[in-house]
Parts: structure tokens; C-alpha cells; sequence
């Protein structure tokens, strides 16, 4: 499994997905991908749940619930690093290149220059200005658009974290004896775990037209870099906004690509040094017509048993334990065997 992941870190980091890209080119990519995960995935992922209305309800109805990363109680989950100053200087050059093709542009009275900055180009070449005065008049023009740069890209690095990203995040782990996941995310040992074997899940999903994914979090001991693939986003949008020329989308397209990968993998990271016992997957929905704080997703028939944490409450037990007869899953009791000297907890299998 260690191999695997390290393995699959080294492709997720090396994968270029261009949005401009054929279907047969992004297909063949993500087919790479699966044939190195869909083999890996383990038999047995968990979720571990608080007993309440809310997650009682998603068991009995066969639903997961997801939301984004916000609602996760790490405020750094899913923070990324941006480099501000390279991205305020490549927008910068990126911005005089494009006024250097504008004057091009009139003199070779090329057809797709807007009207209105053709005029603009002319009227200062009667006044005799050289061509690079013209391009640092034009560029006065959009001094404040960049001077507001750096203020712009802090904000991206937490923009993962809100509704508006349209991903909706559920987390899984490979172990149901984790003392910590028990503390942590099960009431303090009140709540249960919920096994899925989700080694087909990607199919059943894509069959009733739902992208969904499930991938294995990258431990890491430094933030990922994401300068570059929130740089390209943010000169794609910038230049969208301007009045540069009408051919210019296309230019980005070549100079500024746009990974489709990266809203996946931008997920994926986590603090080696905190994390790394969790053992983590992540199942990432995309909806971009859900900016919701939470959403539930079928299970596709994915969960196969039910534990019940060591203080869960007798009459909590007893309605899972309805719920559980009426799906015929397994049911199983965690504990720790205080007959013994071993810290582990241990799990029995309820008379099926």
C-alpha cells in the first residue's frame, strides 16, 4: 500500500489534464490514473459517525453525506500556498506582452483589435510617443488592476474552503481500531463506523451520472505549491475581464493552460506530522450547481456492516441495530478487552 501511494503521488503531481483538451486525450489520462487506483482501493474503507438525526437518517435512507472543506474542523484543510510576488510579476509581463501585440496589432491593422483601443494606440502615436511610452500609458490604465494582485491572491488560497467550490468532500480511513478516529470523529467512542467497499464505486457513480472520485490523501511534510495552476487561473480571469483584444482567450489557452486535475488533487494534501496515522481517502463530488454546506449521495449499495462504538447508548444501538436486520449488513461490537493488558480495541462480529 506504501508503495502504491507514493506511487500514485508521483502521478497526480505529474498528470497535466489540459481543459483544452480532446475527450480521447482526457480520457486516456484519467484511465491511467484508475488503472494505478481502482486496483489499490482497499476492500474495507470506514466512516466514523456521531449518532444523531441527521446521520441516522443518511444509514437508514442509504445515502453518504459530503460537504466542503470548510465545515471541516482543521481550518487549514485544503489551504493551499501561493507565491503572490510571482504571480503579480508574471501577470505584470504577461499584461506589457499582450500591449506590445496591440501596437502590432495596428500596424498591421489586424481586424480582431477592438475599436476603441486601436483609436487609443493612434492618437498617441500622433503625438509622436515612442512604443514604449504607449505601453506604459496603456498599462497606467490598468495600474490599480494590478496593484490589487496581491490582495486578490490571498484570498485564493482559502477559496477551496467555501460552498462556491463545488466540491463536497466525504472522509473515509483503512482502520476501525483507531482510538483517535473513535475519540475524534465518533462522539468520543458514543457513536458507530460504517464499513463500504467501494473498489467499484467510480463505476456505479459514473453509471447514474454522478462525478464522484475516491482517492487516497497525500501526506506531506510542506504545503503543496500551487502557484502556477492559481496563476493561470487568475491571468485567465483577468484578462477575461479586459479590453486587451478579441483573440486573446485563445492566447491563453496556449500560454496559460488550465490543469483540470488540479480541483481534484488540491484536496488531496494533509500535514504528514498530524495526519498520517489517519490513513486517509477522500471521496470529491463535483456539482456546479450545488453551493450548498452539505449533500448526500447514494451509496450504491457500497456499505457491507455497522460497529458500534464501546459507549454508544443502549437505545442508540437498538435503532441502528433495526436499521442494520432491515439491510442486512453485518453488525459488529467494538471494545477493549479489559481482561488482557493489550491498548487495542478489539472488534467482535454480533450473531448474524
Amino acid at each position: 500500500m506504501v508503495d502504491f501511494k507514493e506511487k500514485f503521488k508521483e502521478l497526480i503531481e505529474h498528470t497535466f489534464i489540459p481543459s483544452t483538451a480532446s475527450s480521447v486525450v482526457k480520457t486516456k489520462a484519467w484511465h491511467n490514473i484508475y488503472n494505478l487506483l481502482i486496483p489499490n482501493i482497499p476492500e474495507k474503507l470506514y466512516r466514523y459517525r456521531s449518532f444523531n438525526e441527521y446521520s441516522l437518517s443518511d444509514f437508514e435512507n442509504g445515502k453518504i453525506s459530503l460537504c466542503h472543506a470548510g465545515m471541516f474542523p482543521d481550518k487549514y484543510d485544503s489551504y493551499i500556498y501561493v507565491d503572490r510576488n510571482k504571480i503579480h510579476q508574471d501577470l505584470e509581463f504577461a499584461l506589457k506582452n499582450a500591449l506590445q501585440n496591440c501596437l502590432q496589432d495596428v500596424t498591421q491593422k489586424s481586424p480582431f483589435l477592438k475599436t476603441e483601443k486601436a483609436s487609443e494606440i493612434c492618437y498617441y502615436r500622433e503625438l509622436g510617443l515612442s512604443e514604449k511610452q504607449i505601453i506604459e500609458k496603456l498599462y497606467n490604465n490598468y495600474s490599480n488592476f494590478i496593484d490589487d494582485i496581491k490582495n486578490d491572491m490571498k484570498k485564493r488560497e482559502t477559496r477551496l474552503r467555501n460552498s462556491c467550490s463545488n466540491a463536497k468532500i466525504g472522509c473515509f480511513t483503512e482502520s476501525v481500531q483507531s482510538k483517535y478516529m473513535w475519540d475524534r470523529y465518533a462522539d468520543g467512542y458514543k457513536g458507530f463506523a460504517l464499513e463500504y467497499d467501494f473498489r467499484k464505486c467510480i463505476y456505479k457513480y459514473t453509471n447514474i451520472n454522478l462525478n464522484v472520485n475516491l482517492f487516497p490523501v497525500i501526506y506531506t511534510d510542506i504545503l503543496p505549491d500551487f502557484t502556477l495552476e492559481e496563476g493561470n487561473l487568475y491571468v485567465r480571469e483577468c484578462f477575461s475581464k479586459l479590453d486587451v483584444n478579441n483573440v486573446w482567450s485563445y492566447m491563453l489557452d496556449i500560454n496559460c493552460p488550465f490543469n483540470q486535475l488540479y480541483f481534484y488533487k488540491a484536496y488531496l494534501y494533509k500535514d504528514r506530522k498530524e495526519y498520517s496515522h489517519e490513513c486517509e481517502w477522500r471521496m470529491l463530488y463535483y456539482n456546479i450547481e450545488d453551493d450548498n454546506d452539505y449533500v448526500s449521495i447514494p451509496d450504491v449499495e457500497c456499505l457491507k456492516a455497522i460497529y458500534y462504538g464501546p459507549d454508544i447508548k443502549y437505545e442508540n444501538k437498538e435503532r441502528l441495530h433495526k436499521i442494520a436486520m432491515e439491510k442486512g449488513i453485518k453488525e459488529y461490537e467494538v471494545y477493549l478487552d479489559t481482561e488482557t493488558r493489550d491498548y487495542s480495541l478489539q472488534v467482535k462480529l454480533l450473531k448474524e
